[in-house]
């Protein structure tokens, strides 16, 4: 994860998606149901990572103050490494500042 500021000094965050699933999908209130779902998920995620480390695409999210701005699918752990320090750098540049001067 790498956290930026643009030239505005907006602070920018760049990230892997580790969970495929959202965050407040089970919120285990309900029970049984949740819990059987949630073991599923725990069963499922090391095939998941595995998959990853064998190509399997991985999600790069960017964030601006918070909210999202972008998403890119990259195929390799390295290659996803270089594209966050393409988009690191040019938002650090300039290049995505989301103000425009006229």
């Amino acid at each position: 994860m790498a956290v930026v500021r643009d030239t505005f000094g907006t602070e920018w965050q760049i990230s892997r998606r580790w969970w495929p699933f959202p965050g407040d999908a089970l919120d285990l209130t309900f029970g049984w149901l949740e819990l059987l779902v949630g073991a599923l998920f725990v069963v499922l995620w090391p095939f998941w990572l595995l998959g990853k480390f064998c190509g399997v695409r991985w999600v790069i999210t960017v964030e601006r103050d918070g909210h999202q701005v972008g998403r890119e699918l990259v195929r390799g752990w390295n290659r996803s490494k270089g594209r966050m320090s393409e988009i690191a750098l040019e938002i650090t540049a300039g290049g995505r500042g989301g103000q425009f001067v006229i």
